[in-house]
């Protein structure tokens, strides 16, 4: 049972991770699946909102304070007794397509395991985050091997792989790799990774190997709670085929459709701006492959366009070429949904019927961005600019029209 140490601060990169998901009731572990973890937060039988935000609220706190599962398990017991949860109780499943199922969460092992995958997750995702970070020093992956008295065979197959950050393998093999793994990566230097791997194993000892070992073909497996059908590595349990951090970033689209949906038009700009702030969206551009990423929302530019979505994209490839080439920041990226929000949308410059120029003054500052529909029929901002207000004047006076901005 993996436990944070007493008076240990848990890293920043921990708990935004953590405190940044939003509450998903369920009736099952099966009911979030993959990759909706990095996300979403639920607990399988918590199916009221009060009890699910009493699991996160003391969770989250432990993260933050270093406490271990004794001390949490008082926590909770707490909160749940107060709502009349603490103890053995009938459950009904939501869609109603099971019976009432017994549920206790005064269950010593049911809590462990309600801790561990949450702290463990939340580690990984922070290891994942620091790790994008450094990469230009660290720039390799050690599988570190188990600390466990019974080790699993497969997973002993991977100690002492060495790969790069970005290498696909730690897409899927980023620990923890199942219910109660407690394997590790280490991320090591260029020089590092030459001496390992230059070593000649001892009688029994680690051997290090730039390629990961053959275990043979994925394995499908059927979610039986929602007939999805995914392919897990051999030696993975099925669910914990994601790495965490990795997962958070690229999914961060589908949560912010998720809240837009139900989330009042006026509110919008808001949700996108507050959405730049995440910093796992700000890796974006450190990522391969192509991440697509909400620069902001247009109605009015949809309609114009015909798209199919008011949701405009950049990709995190194009950012990373202009903080590349012109010394743009991250924060300027951030400013893209109060750009789109507040432009003068102009016609194209160079004169597509399928593309427009919008231009926006924030502060002192004009800025320029490039918005395209894509032949699916999607909403794309190809490129951002810094200008004065003197090559503005000029580019509207082009185009016949006076300055908008004051």
């Amino acid at each position: 049972m993996a436990e944070i140490r007493k008076g240990f601060t848990a890293p920043k990169e921990v708990t935004r991770y953590f405190d940044g998901k939003t509450l998903k009731p369920a009736f099952s572990w099966l009911d979030v699946w993959g990759e909706e973890h990095a996300y979403a937060f639920t607990v399988a039988k918590a199916t009221e909102a009060e009890v699910l935000s009493a699991f996160h609220q003391t969770i989250g706190e432990a993260i933050r304070s270093g406490k271990g599962f004794e001390r949490w398990k008082e926590d909770v017991q707490a909160e749940l007794r107060k709502l009349g949860w603490w103890g053995p109780r009938m459950v009904g499943d939501p869609t109603e397509e099971h019976p009432d199922r017994l549920v206790d969460f005064s269950s010593s092992r049911r809590l462990k395991t309600i801790f561990w995958s949450n702290i463990n997750s939340a580690r990984a995702a922070g290891q994942w985050e620091r790790a994008q970070r450094s990469k230009r020093v660290l720039p390799y992956m050690l599988y570190v091997r188990t600390t466990s008295s019974d080790p699993r065979p497969e997973h002993l197959a991977f100690v002492g792989v060495i790969l790069p950050v970005d290498d696909p393998f730690w897409r899927t093999h980023w620990p923890p790799n199942g219910w109660g793994c407690k394997c590790q990566v280490r991320q090591i230097s260029a020089k590092e990774a030459e001496s390992l791997l230059g070593r000649k194993p001892a009688d029994g000892g680690i051997i290090y190997r730039n390629s990961p070992p053959d275990l043979g073909p994925d394995i499908q497996h059927r979610n039986r709670r929602t007939g999805e059908l995914t392919l897990v590595p051999p030696g993975i349990d099925p669910g914990w085929q994601t790495n965490a951090g990795l997962a958070r970033a690229t999914t961060l689209i589908q949560n912010l459709e998720e809240r837009l949906a139900t989330a009042p038009a006026a509110k919008a700009t808001e949700i996108l701006t507050e959405l730049w702030s995440d910093p796992y969206l700000q890796l974006a551009p450190r990522l391969e492959p192509k991440v697509w990423l909400p620069a902001g929302l247009s109605v009015r530019i949809a309609e114009d366009l015909g798209a199919k979505s008011p949701i405009i994209s950049i990709t995190g490839e194009a950012i990373a070429d202009r903080m590349k080439r012109h010394r743009m920041s991250i924060g300027d990226f951030a400013l893209l949904p109060v750009i789109v929000d507040h432009a003068v949308s102009m016609p194209d410059r160079r004169g597509n019927r399928q593309a427009r120029t919008l231009y926006c003054k924030i502060g002192a500052i004009f800025w320029r961005a490039f918005v395209s529909v894509s032949e699916t029929g999607y909403l794309r901002l190809n490129s951002l600019h810094k200008k004065n207000e003197k090559e503005v004047r000029r580019e509207f006076a082009r185009l016949g029209q006076t300055l908008p901005f004051h």
